[in-house]
């Protein structure tokens, strides 16, 4: 079977796009909240950019999901869930150790370029070259942040081996 013969099930794209941009919005805001009180001071540059490249990412995959028959809507992850959402992260976090904080960016970040790639996979596989594209796009700028926040991991971790630290 072909691309141009392959049935398309617009219904479960859109429903499982939706909970792709639901999970987008959602790191979107765990970062802009990270890069206000970084792992390491040195890192609150990159949390920024982070924070607004993923906001924008939210609007790319809300435009792919659009071809499909997504209607986006405001109020999503806005209000007293998402507030009570970040005041449970940040309870959660305290006494976590800034390699340990970086390295659950980390993982978030890994998780979705997992899922990008797969949909990426997904939409060039049904001839949406375009989607493909445009998510081709958000992919490459995940990865270049997934990169910069391990070699910041890796940075912290060698200078805390170097370091003489009370257990």
């Amino acid at each position: 079977m072909t691309a141009s013969t392959t049935a398309i099930n617009r219904t479960w794209i859109v429903a499982e796009l939706t909970k792709l941009i639901a999970a987008e919005r959602a790191l979107a805001a765990d970062v802009k909240s990270r890069a206000e009180s970084p792992p390491d001071p040195s890192l609150t540059v990159l949390y920024h950019e982070i924070a607004a490249d993923d906001e924008r990412h939210v609007t790319a995959l809300e435009t792919i999901a659009i071809r499909y028959g997504y209607t986006p809507s405001r109020s999503e992850g806005l209000g007293v869930g998402e507030t009570l959402g970040r005041l449970k992260d940040k309870v959660a976090g305290l006494g976590i150790s800034a390699p340990d904080r970086l390295g659950q960016d980390l993982v978030s970040k890994a998780d979705g370029i997992h899922r990008q790639t797969a949909w990426a996979h997904a939409l060039e596989a049904l001839g949406d070259a375009e989607s493909a594209r445009d998510l081709a796009t958000v992919l490459t700028e995940d990865q270049k942040h997934r990169d910069a926040l391990l070699e910041s991991l890796k940075r912290m971790i060698e200078q805390g081996a170097r370091e003489n630290h009370e257990p």
